[in-house]
């Protein structure tokens, strides 16, 4: 699994970010991997979101070593 960003264009022009945490799956049908969108986490510039995934994280780093996260 792997954090996201989706960037979507508005009719005005401008550009709104959102995360979403996702996980590529083998479909063996089509012999080739596909992008599963586990969970939209929000805009990327809401401030509740970010923090959301900043207690997610520090809670993920209490569970495992920092050294066993970088070496994946």
């Amino acid at each position: 699994m792997y954090l996201r960003e989706s960037k979507q264009r508005r009719a005005d022009g401008s550009t709104v970010s959102y995360l979403q945490l996702a996980e590529n799956v083998w479909v063996p049908e089509r012999r080739r991997s596909e992008t599963r969108v586990v969970y939209n986490c929000g805009r990327a510039d809401d401030p509740a979101v970010v923090e959301r995934l900043r207690k997610l994280a520090a809670s993920i780093v209490r569970r495992c070593s920092p050294e066993e996260i970088v070496g994946c």
